[in-house]
């Protein structure tokens, strides 16, 4: 039996799900931009107590590893690996830009194409990725990076047709259809990636983070010391 606890705090939400032998059992999601660390592990206390869940009986833990914010990323990868560590469960990661799409997918099931997720990373920059969407089954068909918004069209296979994500209007024009919504992942379309995706599954420190860019905070620079003698 594969109980499966899927979190997300990677952009504007905080979610948890729990899935068991493919079925859903419950899931929960609080759109926010602030106090995930705060929020996450409650919402997990609360989602096991209304499906009847114990810790114990998690197989395995999904979680998001970016791109995303840098403190949202580091958030629920950490909780992720403090609760497989404690459990003694493996991880099963799945990225930002894999979950929306497998959504997008998960809710087109008669799509077969190629479609673009797009998410506003800031800093004049979005995080994009093309994906192959074939009724319902997702797979990557470009490597996730960070491009600038004015040339990020060129980033885009001719034939893509359908661009999802916060960063998706930005990229709207008469060749391009984009959808509204998939603003960001889901923990219940994770946890259902994630239990198509059992053989991914590793120990928690093998899992790192994945940002594609440097952080936006950058320590201050170091002073030169001025020493003045009395």
């Amino acid at each position: 039996m594969n109980t499966i606890l899927a979190i997300d705090t990677t952009l504007g939400a905080c979610s948890a799900a729990i899935i068991k032998d493919g079925e859903l059992l419950g899931h929960m999601l609080e759109a926010r931009a602030r106090g995930h660390v705060e929020r996450l592990l409650p919402m997990v206390a609360e989602l096991c107590e209304e499906t009847g869940t114990a810790l114990p009986e998690l197989s395995h833990i999904a979680v998001t590893v970016g791109p995303g914010t840098f403190a949202g990323v580091r958030i629920g990868l950490s909780a992720a690996k403090g609760m497989g560590l404690a459990l003694d469960v493996p991880l099963i990661p799945v990225t930002t830009l894999q979950a929306i799409a497998y959504e997008y997918g998960f809710d087109h099931k008669d799509f077969s194409g190629k479609i673009a997720v797009a998410i506003d990373a800031r800093r004049g920059e979005i995080y994009l990725q093309v994906f192959e969407i074939n009724l319902g089954a997702c797979e990557g068909y470009s490597d996730a990076a960070a491009v600038p918004i004015d040339t990020a069209k060129n980033n885009i296979h001719s034939t893509v047709s359908v661009v999802i994500g916060s960063a998706a209007p930005m990229l709207k024009d008469e060749n391009l259809h984009y959808t509204e919504g998939y603003i960001h992942p889901k923990a219940e379309m994770i946890a259902g990636l994630a239990a198509a995706s059992l053989s991914l599954a590793m120990d928690s420190d093998q899992i790192s983070p994945l940002y594609l860019r440097a952080p936006d905070a950058i320590l201050p620079a170091k002073q030169d010391m001025i020493i003045i003698d009395d």
